[in-house]
């Protein structure tokens, strides 16, 4: 039977070369390292969270949610100095700041002195109010395949997609049952995680001012925060030192000076941070997906050698003599449930090869200017 089990183990595509042939789709684009681990965006705790489960492996997240917009807050400073051209009452300690800073600042002192202690924005416009929202991170290798098994008004243990999309549909309305059901199947399965956040003010409670409850910015396309860089208020022998020291404090995370060339843009790193154009995090996660995703091959290969129409073709061969390549294509034409069976397996390897190749783009995408190039391990058939 190993026989024809190795005769029978049908070209699938063979990772190594086949990335080889990757420039069909065209390289990442070459601004694509700076969404890597730099500036505050990453230090927030939400993308954090993201990150840690998807190295947990739950690589896909829903989030339903809705918001409160109380209180509309405007900068009054700017709006007369837009309409009455009233001057900004700027703080004393800002204005000798400033001064300290002399004619003609490098971008460190601006980023010692200004950036690191006001940032490189002030607020025009925002909402304060309150949010609820029920976050479920996903594992879309533990769930359940089976729908019929899996109706989230049962006591299953089984997760499906579509019962997860009926739950979270159903927190507005009866949040406690909900909840409830989540928490079970959070406990019964390691398919998901359920996280809940209820912030600020919610609901239409009245309250005295604004002083007696605690508010959030929300954020949602209805309610933007409209930000101006901190440059408009500054002399103008200060503006382009200041932007050029603010796209270096975000952009490379105060370790060198962002540059642009030819449709490119880097960082030139200062000699203290010779690796600042390096995001490690990000290419450690990028290759713990390409881990997932070789496990992902292998099972899949593993479960299709194990089917019952495998197995079932495999006993319909004749064990006393050989077989030459068309006497079993011929075979293999007369097993319709066979062909279906392989069609899925197929269908589920192109899935898995065109998620490898974009996270195989990224990957050189965001090591390109690293001193040491990662090592990418891919499965081969």
């Amino acid at each position: 039977m190993a026989l024809w089990e190795l005769l029978l183990s049908l070209s699938f595509h063979c990772w190594l070369a086949s990335c080889a042939s990757l420039s069909e789709e065209g390289p990442a684009g070459p601004l694509d390292w700076l969404l890597s681990d730099k500036g505050p965006f990453h230090h927030s705790q939400e993308y954090t969270d993201f990150v840690e489960r998807n190295r947990q492996g739950f690589s896909t997240r829903y989030k339903i949610y809705r918001e409160f917009g109380r209180w509309k807050v405007n900068n009054l400073a700017v709006e007369r100095r837009d309409f009455l051209d009233s001057p900004l009452p700027l703080t004393p300690e800002f204005v000798r700041n400033i001064r300290l800073l002399g004619r003609r600042p490098s971008a460190k002192l601006i980023t010692d002195n200004l950036i690191k202690k006001y940032g490189t924005h002030f607020l025009l416009s925002a909402t304060l109010g309150g949010e609820e929202a029920l976050t479920i991170f996903v594992d879309k290798r533990k769930l359940s395949k089976k729908a019929e098994v899996s109706d989230y008004t049962s006591n299953s243990t089984a997760v499906t997609l579509e019962a997860l999309h009926q739950l979270a549909a159903s927190y507005f309305i009866d949040r406690e049952s909900t909840l409830r059901k989540l928490h079970h199947l959070q406990i019964a399965s390691t398919a998901i995680k359920v996280t809940e956040t209820r912030t600020g003010p919610l609901g239409c409670s009245n309250y005295d001012n604004l002083d007696s409850v605690s508010s959030v910015l929300v954020q949602s396309p209805e309610n933007k925060v409209h930000l101006q860089g901190l440059q408009v208020i500054l002399p103008d022998y200060l503006r382009h030192t200041f932007v050029q020291a603010a796209l270096g404090y975000i952009a490379c995370n105060g370790e060198g000076d962002f540059v642009c060339r030819d449709s490119d843009c880097w960082c030139k790193c200062d000699p203290k941070f010779p690796e600042c154009n390096c995001p490690y995090m990000d290419i450690q996660a990028m290759q713990e997906s390409l881990l997932r995703i070789s496990e992902s091959w292998e099972f899949l290969y593993k479960e299709f050698k194990e089917s019952d129409e495998f197995k079932a073709f495999l006993t319909r061969l004749p064990q006393n003599f050989y077989l030459n390549t068309s006497a079993i294509h011929h075979l293999w034409l007369l097993d319709g449930m066979f062909q279906r069976r392989y069609e899925m397996l197929e269908s589920s390897m192109k899935g898995l090869f065109k998620r490898a190749q974009r996270v195989v783009y990224k990957l050189f995408s965001l090591s390109k200017r690293c001193q040491k190039q990662p090592l990418i391990n891919l499965p081969r058939e």
